[in-house]
């Protein structure tokens, strides 16, 4: 599952590379999930966690963050 994630926002980064706050953001992102993903089910759970909480107001509409709470439900439902 972090795997179609992280595909997803490499995706998106490939889409915006006129709005370079949003490709920082985006790049950001990816890789603290990678980093997150060698984690431990629950750890990785509670990382995630914390970097939904740690996102910029400004990109808190952002498919990305959709996605990311997505994530964490799919997560928690293992």
């Amino acid at each position: 599952m972090i795997e179609l994630f992280q595909e997803f926002v490499r995706d998106e980064l490939n889409g915006c590379e006129a709005d370079t706050e949003r490709r920082a953001f985006l790049r950001q992102l990816l890789g603290d999930v990678m980093s997150i993903h060698e984690a431990k089910l629950v750890d990785g759970i509670e990382q995630l966690r914390a970097l939904q909480d740690a996102i910029p107001d400004e990109f808190s509409a952002d498919p990305a963050c959709a996605h990311l709470a997505d994530l964490i439900t799919e997560l928690e439902g293992l």
